[in-house]
């Protein structure tokens, strides 16, 4: 749905006597709020730096590519080594990738990983994905970060444990499976189930 003249007017009205620097922070927080369609509408469709990446126009310093995934060096790592995997094809958060593109992503995590343990002679590696900017996302698309560790090296990523009695956790756990899709093999079993329960039923 394309912005109507109306809505434009009413997003300059809110701009309007605000300092550059409030224009932009207020635009931000306007754009955030409107569809894709709209948002391209007003400042363009953005080009993804990582899409450019895959597409060759960016240079990288790419350790790992098949057809579906590319694994660069950060270039401004966490530690020595710090890579990330992405999916040639765009997305930007984690429930929108598909199980194949899914699957490619996690298995070239896995060898960029082995591959920092042995050639690098890591002690360890983190796989870290930020989804969504509540857990720090910046990036248009999803990233998964493989950080090699090395002792001494000054990476934190602790947390404080929180205390929790049954009953939250209970309820917690509830709502979590409750929300989580069942995967389709088991529905069918579950209904060949009934049906089977239904024919060895006693007239």
């Amino acid at each position: 749905m394309a912005l109507t003249p109306e809505k434009i007017e009413e997003i300059k009205q809110q701009l309007q006597g605000l300092s550059p620097e409030e224009q932009k922070k207020k635009l931000q927080e306007i754009l955030q709020t409107l569809p894709e369609e709209e948002r391209e509408q007003l400042v363009g469709k953005p080009q993804c730096p990582f899409c450019l990446m895959a597409e060759g126009k960016i240079d990288t310093k790419k350790i790992y590519e098949d057809e579906d995934v590319l694994a660069v060096l950060d270039i401004n790592p966490a530690t020595k080594g710090h890579t990330l995997v992405f999916t040639k094809k765009h997305y930007q958060f984690l429930g929108q990738v598909d199980d194949h593109d899914l699957l490619k992503l996690m298995k070239a995590a896995k060898k960029v990983s082995e591959a920092l343990l042995s050639a690098l002679k890591a002690t360890g590696t983190n796989i870290v994905i930020k989804n969504g900017p509540g857990a720090g996302q910046v990036s248009p698309h999803l990233l998964v970060n493989v950080i090699p560790r090395y002792d001494n090296d000054n990476v934190s990523l602790q947390w404080n444990p929180q205390k929790t009695d049954d009953a939250e956790l209970n309820e917690i756990a509830s709502k979590l499976s409750s929300a989580i899709p069942k995967e389709e093999t088991q529905i069918i079993s579950e209904e060949k189930l009934e049906i089977e329960k239904e024919e060895n039923r006693i007239p």
